[in-house]
């Protein structure tokens, strides 16, 4: 056997039997989440922009905003009705101070929150 990639050839291997294996089935994940998830944002921290992760799964409003220490409303990343699945969503926050943020997320009865930290 030999091996070859971009980089160039290796030598030839001394070793002339191998087996090889037949895959009889493959399992695909469901891609519906089983339950409401608010990912840890990432980077974190970061500057001056986020990316956040959301599960969903089931139809329904999903609301996502960001609070500062003082518990005032920086921002509302995610107001709206989402089919089951997973989003992501970003988050620039070029316009506050460095700090520590707080990433709420809320869908009917679920509700998660996870603290950012923004460093200039």
């Amino acid at each position: 056997m030999k091996a070859k990639n971009s980089i160039g050839e290796a030598d030839w291997a001394t070793y002339f039997r191998f087996r090889t294996v037949q895959v009889s089935s493959v399992e695909k994940e469901p891609d519906v989440p089983t339950a409401f998830a608010l990912s840890q944002n990432y980077p974190n921290p970061f500057n001056p922009a986020t990316t956040i992760r959301f599960s969903v799964p089931q139809a329904g409003r999903v609301a996502i905003k960001v609070y500062d220490v003082l518990g005032q409303e920086q921002a509302t990343l995610v107001d709206d009705t989402y089919a089951p699945g997973v989003y992501t969503v970003s988050w620039n926050a070029g316009r506050v101070a460095s700090g520590v943020y707080f990433c709420r997320m809320t869908a009917g009865e679920f509700a998660a929150t996870k603290r950012m930290l923004l460093v200039r």
